[in-house]
C-alpha cells in the first residue's frame, strides 16, 4: 500500500490545468482499478476538510498536477487578504443559517431553508426587515418615555386638612432705602468729611438697585476711585447702608400674631436681599459674620386655623416725608411671602402694597409630598425633583431652588468677578464687592434671572410647600378706625395724636392668613418604572417579531458560546503560533474505514490496505507566506 505525504512549500509554483475525479474512492486490488495516484484528489479534500474544522479554512485550492512523472501535485494558496476577507463572508453566513435552521424565531429559517425558493427568500427577509424596523421604532419610543417621565404629580386632595402648616415667611422691604435723617446723621462721622450728599446718595442708589449699575462703568470707576482716596471700603459703605436704612421697629407700627399683639416683634429679623435691607418675619436663619448680620433662631411658626384673625396682621408706616433714596416712583412696600428657606428675591417677585390701604392676602397652601418609596430610586434629573438631602447647599440648612439659585449666582459672582455682594452669602476669604465691581456683578445677575434655572441647573424640590395668595384691598383708615383697639395702641406708640391725613398717606395695614380650613395636597410616585419599560418592550418584541425572553436568551448564547468563544480561540491559537519561530509539522493518519484523521508524529514507510498517510508541515502558522502545497506519492 502506497503512503502519501501532503507537505508545505513556500516557494511559488505555476499551477496548471486543475483536475478533480468524479467518481468514489473504490477498494485497492481489484481488476481495473484506479492507480494509487488518482486517489489523491480525494485525500487533499479530506486534508482541507481538516483545516476548515481548525478554523484555518480557505476559501479556495486550486488542485493542479504536474506532467512530469514525478507523482506530485501542486496545491495554490489564495492571496491572504482575499482569503480571509471571503472565509469571514462564508463564516457569518454559515453562523446566520446554522441559527436560521435552529432558531425558535419565526420567519428566519424560511430564509434560509434548502427547497425555499428565490422570490420566497426574499419575501420573508422584507417580512423580518418590517418587524425589526416596527420593533425598534417603538421600542425607542418606550425608551424615550420612560428617560423623560418616569414620575408624576397628581392632584391627592383639594380638601387636605389644615392641620399644622407651616406658615409662610413674610418679607417686607420698604421703597424708602435710605432715610434722610439717619444719611445726614451718618455724614457727620469724621470719616465722611470729604464725602459730600450727593455722592453718597449716588452711591446707595447704585448699592439699593443692582439694574441701575449696568451700562454705567465709568460713573462707577470714578466712585471707586473716589473711595479708594478717602480709604473708605465695601465693608464700610454697606455699614452706611445699614445704619440709614429703616429698621423694622421704626416702620413696623403694630404687629398681631393670631390676635395677639407685639407677639410677633420676636419673629422679626433684618434681612439683606437684592431689593436692599429689608425685614423678614417668620424666615430661616440667617448669618453674615463678616457683614455682623444675624437672624433670631427660632422654630417656623405653624397654624391650624383660617381667618385673618388666625395669621399675621403688620401695621406699616412708609414715613415719606424722611425719604432719601428709593426703589420705584411710588411710595409704601413692596411684600414677599414664601416658605422660609427661599431666597428672598423680592425685586422680581413682590407686590406692592401703598399707603392708605389695608390688603387682605388670603393663602392658599399648596403641599407636594412623596408616597412611593420608588420615587427615590429614580435619578434626580430624571424625576425632575430633589428629595430632602440628596442635595446640600454650603449656607442654607434645607434644600430648595431659589436658594440653589441663589448660591450658583453668588458662585458665578466670585469667579467672574472675584468678589461677592452684600445679599448674596459666600466665602468668608472673598470680599464684598466695590463700586467698579458692581457693572460685572448687575450683568452677571440679570443673565441668571433670565436663564438661572438652566445654567444651574436647579431642581424643585419633591417635598415642597407653597402659597397661592388672593390679593384684595381696601381704602385704610375708615370712618370707625378712630374708636379701634389698632388705634390707641397706635396712638400710644407715636407718642402723638396722629392725625387721619398722616395714616391716609404714609400708613398701610397688611393682613396675611389661611384663606380655608384646607389645602391642596399633591403627590408625586412613579408613572413610569422599569417594570412598565420591560413590559412593553416585551409586548412590542413579541408582536413584532414574536421574540420571547427565551428566545433572547438563545440569541445571545448563540452570539456568545457558539461564534464569539470559537472565534477568540481561534484567533488566540493563530497568535501563539504565529510567534513561534519553527513550529513543528503535523502529520495525520486517514482511515479509509472510517474517514477520519488521527494524528501522528511518526509516518510509517507502509500500510496495510484502505490506509495512507498525510503529513502537512508549516499549513498551520503561516496562511500568509504559503503559496503552494506539494503532495507527493511515495511508492
Amino acid at each position: 500500500m502506497p503512503s502519501i505525504t501532503i507537505s508545505v512549500l513556500k516557494g511559488l509554483y505555476t499551477p496548471i490545468t486543475p483536475y478533480r475525479p468524479s467518481s468514489s474512492i473504490p477498494e485497492f486490488g481489484y481488476p481495473g482499478a484506479p492507480k494509487p495516484f488518482d486517489y489523491l484528489f480525494e485525500y487533499a479534500e479530506l486534508a482541507l476538510n481538516l483545516l476548515e474544522i481548525s478554523s484555518r479554512s480557505l476559501e479556495q485550492l486550486n488542485f493542479t498536477v504536474t506532467s512530469q512523472p514525478k507523482k506530485m501535485m501542486m496545491m495554490e494558496f489564495p492571496d491572504e487578504s482575499d482569503t480571509r476577507s471571503k472565509a469571514r463572508y462564508r463564516i457569518s453566513g454559515r453562523f446566520f443559517k446554522h441559527f436560521s435552521n435552529n432558531s425558535s424565531i419565526p420567519g428566519l429559517k424560511l430564509i434560509t431553508q434548502d427547497g425555499v425558493s428565490w422570490f420566497e427568500r426574499i419575501m420573508w427577509l422584507l417580512v423580518c426587515l418590517v418587524g425589526i424596523l416596527f420593533s425598534s421604532f417603538f421600542c425607542w419610543k418606550m425608551w424615550l418615555k420612560y428617560e423623560s417621565s418616569p414620575v408624576f404629580t397628581s392632584l391627592d386632595s383639594p380638601r387636605f386638612p389644615l392641620n399644622d402648616n407651616p406658615f409662610p415667611a413674610v418679607t417686607v422691604c420698604s421703597v424708602n432705602k435710605v432715610s434722610d435723617k439717619r444719611l445726614r446723621l451718618a455724614l457727620s462721622d469724621p470719616r465722611y468729611n470729604n464725602v459730600s450728599y450727593s455722592t453718597i446718595h449716588k452711591t446707595l442708589r447704585y448699592m439699593t438697585k443692582l439694574d441701575r449699575a449696568i451700562k454705567h462703568e465709568h460713573d462707577l470707576e470714578q466712585l471707586s476711585d473716589f473711595y479708594k482716596s478717602e480709604n473708605i471700603t465695601a465693608i464700610e459703605l454697606f455699614e452706611l447702608l445699614k445704619k440709614t436704612a429703616p429698621n423694622c421697629r421704626d416702620f413696623v407700627l403694630d404687629c398681631i400674631w393670631q390676635g395677639v399683639p407685639d407677639k410677633c416683634n420676636d419673629y422679626l429679623s433684618i434681612r439683606p436681599t437684592d431689593d436692599g435691607i429689608c425685614c423678614t418675619f417668620n424666615g430661616a436663619y440667617y448669618s453674615d459674620e463678616e457683614l455682623g448680620i444675624q437672624s433670631k433662631n427660632h422654630e417656623p411658626l405653624q397654624i391650624d386655623g383660617n381667618g385673618y384673625r388666625m395669621g399675621l396682621t403688620l401695621v406699616l408706616d412708609a414715613n415719606v416725608n424722611d425719604s432719601s433714596v428709593t426703589n420705584g416712583k411710588y411710595d409704601g412696600f413692596k411684600i414677599l411671602v414664601q416658605p422660609g428657606e427661599h431666597f428672598p428675591d423680592v425685586a422680581d417677585r413682590g407686590f406692592v402694597l401703598s399707603p392708605g390701604t389695608e390688603t387682605f392676602v388670603g393663602l392658599k397652601g399648596i403641599s407636594s409630598i412623596i408616597t412611593n418609596d420608588a420615587v427615590y430610586t429614580v435619578s434626580p434629573h430624571r424625576r425632575r425633583c430633589v428629595v430632602d438631602g440628596e442635595i446640600r447647599l454650603e449656607y442654607v440648612v434645607r434644600y430648595s431652588q431659589s436658594a440653589c439659585i441663589a448660591e450658583c449666582t453668588s458662585r458665578k459672582m466670585q469667579e467672574l468677578c472675584h468678589c461677592r455682594p452684600y445679599f448674596f452669602r459666600a466665602d468668608p476669604s472673598m470680599p464684598l464687592c466695590d463700586l467698579r465691581k458692581y457693572s460685572c456683578i448687575s450683568e452677571i445677575y440679570e443673565e441668571l434671572r433670565r436663564n438661572g434655572i438652566h445654567t444651574c441647573g436647579c431642581l424643585p424640590q419633591c417635598n415642597d410647600q407653597w402659597y397661592e395668595p388672593e390679593i384684595s384691598q381696601a381704602s385704610f383708615p375708615g370712618r370707625g378706625f378712630n374708636s379701634s383697639r389698632t388705634f390707641s395702641r397706635l396712638t400710644e406708640k407715636l407718642h402723638q395724636k396722629p392725625d387721619f391725613q398722616y395714616f391716609k398717606s404714609n400708613v398701610a395695614t397688611l393682613h396675611v392668613y389661611y384663606k380655608e380650613k384646607t389645602s391642596f395636597l399633591y403627590k408625586t410616585q412613579v408613572y413610569y418604572g422599569i417594570e412598565n419599560f420591560i413590559a412593553a418592550v416585551g409586548g412590542i418584541l413579541s408582536l413584532g417579531l414574536g421574540l420571547s425572553f427565551i428566545g433572547i436568551i438563545e440569541l445571545a448564547y448563540y452570539l456568545f458560546f457558539r461564534c464569539y468563544i470559537p472565534l477568540l480561540s481561534a484567533s488566540r491559537e493563530q497568535s501563539s503560533e504565529d510567534s513561534s519561530e519553527d513550529p513543528l509539522p503535523l502529520s495525520y493518519r486517514l482511515d479509509n474505514d472510517n474517514r477520519s484523521f488521527v494524528s501522528s508524529k511518526t509516518t510509517p514507510n507502509s500500510s496495510t490496505s484502505n490506509l495512507a498517510e498525510a503529513r502537512l508541515g508549516h499549513l498551520a502558522t503561516n496562511q500568509g507566506n504559503i503559496k503552494m502545497v506539494e503532495i507527493a506519492l511515495d511508492q
